[in-house]
């Protein structure tokens, strides 16, 4: 097991190894996990028909959370940045449109589901259809209807969006912490191909094949290393999730670990690629790092796929970042692992025709 030590020892003397795998994680697992839960929630509203009726409304959300203006075109980032928590628009002819006593739906946008921005949601559909009778009863008069709606609004207490527990909000920062978890185990991917490629450099590479070594053996120690570094990394970042923010990791601490370790499988086989492509060093490095974050951004790890544009939430299927979030956020929200056979199927697939394109490459080399 000559290779599986070196690999251990080379990993454990290079301080830029623990920075990429385990301490740019956990900076980002507690900005993940910092600020209050405790404060109010803030709307951005985007009002497309200026009426009396989407005013009352506004007003009404005030009651429940702080509202801003924003616009469709920083709504995106509004989200992204945690400046709103969600973001509803009136579309035109809100009001004709309810008057009539024709169902009008709005749009929302949120981040993540909790129990902040459900609660918001639960509020303006409680709101809609209230205000859907009260147009069916004043049938097309105006001035009935409006003075129904401000009485309803003076007396109508509604639904204080507050929560006895912050589970909704612990899970959210989980899930946050948990996509930069897999940001770190993608940097498996530079780490292996880079000493891979250290060992070419330093002609290592064919000494090995001087001796009884096999190619067969050299490439299982080197997989080998790399999944007894990854499973390392993972109980580490588990264990501050864990024990040092009380992070909600779902009905099975096994499950993440799980979903996690096929993760890293899915990392070293693209490594282990990438050095079979790369003539030079500092072609792997390039490679790699020209892969690992915008994989990353694609699949989910900084921020949900479903606030992207849609032609990018397309591409994300194809990355293997977001079968694992996937798999996560539905163990972190009460499933078990036979829930999401179907995202581990998937990423097994990945990491198999990345080691297959590995093998293929070497095999044409050795012609």
């Amino acid at each position: 097991m000559a290779i599986f030590q070196n690999n251990i020892k080379r990993f454990l003397l290079h301080k830029l190894n623990f920075v990429l795998l385990m301490v740019i994680p956990l900076l980002f697992i507690v900005l993940s996990f910092s600020g209050s839960g405790a404060q109010k929630a803030v709307v951005g509203i985007i009002d497309h028909d200026h009426s009396l009726l989407s005013q009352r409304m506004a007003q009404s959300i005030k009651t429940q959370a702080d509202v801003v203006t924003v616009t469709e075109k920083d709504m995106r980032d509004q989200l992204i940045n945690n400046k709103v928590d969600s973001v509803i628009i009136i579309p035109k002819h809100f009001a004709q449109f309810m008057l009539a006593g024709r169902s009008v739906k709005l749009q929302s946008f949120h981040v993540q589901e909790s129990n902040v921005s459900s609660g918001i949601q639960t509020f303006v559909s409680s709101y809609l259809q209230d205000v859907h009778l009260m147009a069916g009863s004043a049938r097309g008069d105006k001035n009935m209807f409006y003075k129904a709606l401000d009485e309803y609004q003076k007396n109508h207490l509604g639904l204080h969006v507050k929560s006895t527990d912050n589970s909704g909000a612990q899970k959210e920062k989980t899930m946050g912490a948990l996509g930069f978890v897999i940001f770190g185990l993608f940097m498996i991917v530079s780490v292996s191909s880079r000493f891979i490629m250290e060992d070419k450099k330093l002609k290592l590479y064919n000494r090995f094949f001087t001796t009884p070594l096999s190619v067969r053996s050299y490439n299982v120690q080197n997989i080998l290393s790399y999944l007894m570094l990854a499973a390392a990394t993972i109980l580490l970042l588990m264990a501050v999730l864990v024990f040092g923010f009380h992070a909600t990791l779902g009905p099975s601490l096994f499950n993440v670990f799980f979903v996690l370790f096929v993760f890293s499988v899915v990392s070293v086989s693209i490594g282990i690629l990438i050095s079979s492509l790369a003539k030079s060093l500092g072609q792997a490095t390039a490679l790699s790092q020209l892969i690992i974050t915008p994989v990353a951004m694609l699949g989910g790890c900084f921020w949900p796929i479903s606030i992207t544009p849609v032609f990018m939430q397309k591409i994300a299927d194809f990355v293997p970042t977001t079968w694992g979030m996937r798999a996560l956020t539905s163990l972190v929200y009460g499933n078990q692992l036979n829930h999401v056979i179907m995202d581990l199927v998937v990423l097994l697939a990945f990491a198999a025709v990345f080691f297959l394109l590995a093998s293929w490459k070497k095999s044409d080399i050795a012609r």
